[in-house]
């Protein structure tokens, strides 16, 4: 019995292996018990042989050569924070926010009373950008200039998806915008009472970014956005 040890041998290899055996190992055994007396005759079938065996070799093992394919580069992977959620403010407004991201406010309010607020995840190297806008009977001119933004980021437009959020009770009705990942801003958001203020946020990334690398940290970043939403409320003076 013969034995090769061949990475990645497919079954027409395989089959190439017993055919060896099947054929040339009993012409090797053959060989071996030749008799002396017909040494010449036989001596001509065994270079034959000999030159028909080593041309089968050089075949089999050429053919199990197996061209790489280059992979596509991989990514580390990221872990998502606990979802453990804290209240902080901007403007007149109360929302949680997750408690492993940092809240910066800038040092700036202009005199119509809008106020900023950037969360920072450093994990995933993300910002989300808040920024609160008191209404003055300015709502729908607010709101048009919100919704071009959006489209704005995005070059194609059939890639902008919207999802409506509506608490009647709270008085709280907003769109959760979802863009291409390839996009300046990925995910972006605009909330509302639809009488006091326009809240309006919008998520990037520290660095350019393709969709597979980001993918985990924008499901994970998307969902802290949701609970964001749902927990906008008005601050009772």
């Amino acid at each position: 019995m013969v034995l090769f040890t061949l990475q990645h041998i497919e079954w027409h290899y395989f089959a190439q292996l017993l055919l060896f055996e099947k054929l040339y190992v009993p012409l090797l055994r053959d060989r071996c018990t030749m008799r002396h007396t017909h040494r010449h005759s036989k001596n001509g079938i065994a270079s034959k042989t000999w030159i028909a065996l080593v041309a089968s070799l050089v075949i089999l093992l050429s053919a199990c050569r197996h061209d790489s394919t280059p992979r596509p580069s991989g990514y580390f992977r990221i872990d998502p924070y606990p979802a453990s959620y804290s209240a902080t403010h901007i403007g007149n407004l109360s929302l949680q926010i997750n408690d492993s991201a940092r809240c910066i406010t800038p040092d700036a309010t202009t005199s119509q009373g809008v106020h900023w607020l950037n969360i920072v995840y450093p994990r995933y190297n993300a910002t989300i950008y808040l920024s609160y806008i008191p209404l003055q009977n300015n709502l729908a001119q607010l709101m048009a200039e919100s919704i071009e933004l959006v489209y704005r980021q995005n070059v194609n437009t059939d890639q902008v998806e919207a999802v409506a959020y509506e608490d009647k009770e709270a008085h709280l009705y907003a769109t959760l915008f979802t863009l291409s990942a390839e996009s300046a801003t990925p995910i972006q958001f605009i909330a509302t009472d639809s009488i006091q203020y326009l809240l309006r946020g919008a998520l990037y990334f520290d660095n350019a970014v393709k969709s597979d690398s980001v993918a985990p940290s924008l499901h994970y970043i998307e969902e802290d956005i949701m609970y964001l939403i749902e927990s906008v409320s008005t601050i009772t003076q």
